[in-house]
């Protein structure tokens, strides 16, 4: 389920999700992927999806993944690209330093004498 609130410039001051269902700016609720794709343009809304989502994302239907696509304003046709363009990207794992090796300490030489 995708959480979805309203932005902090909406120009309304709640929206109703459904007739038990209310948002503001500050009380969210969670609605369908499919309710929340054909909503993308929506100036007014603010949609949070999550990794969770990407099975019901590319699971949609070629004709709201089309709709879906328009509703981004972005130049992408496969439900791929979708997918990709509205979960958070993946973190890479940052790599662990490797130990720098300390310097061996000099011990003094013996020179010869003659």
């Amino acid at each position: 389920m995708v959480t979805v609130r309203l932005t902090d410039n909406s120009t309304i001051g709640k929206f109703n999700i459904n007739t038990k269902t209310e948002i503001t700016r500050k009380e969210e609720a969670t609605v369908p992927v499919t309710w929340a794709v054909l909503r993308l343009s929506d100036p007014n809304l603010f949609f949070s999806f999550d990794e969770k989502d990407r099975e019901e994302l590319l699971a949609l239907s070629e004709k709201i993944v089309l709709i879906g696509c328009r509703e981004t304003g972005k130049d992408i046709s496969t439900v791929k690209e979708l997918a990709d363009e509205l979960l958070p990207k993946k973190e890479k794992p940052k790599p662990k330093p490797k130990p720098k090796p300390k310097p061996k300490a000099k011990t003094p030489s013996k020179t010869k004498k003659e």
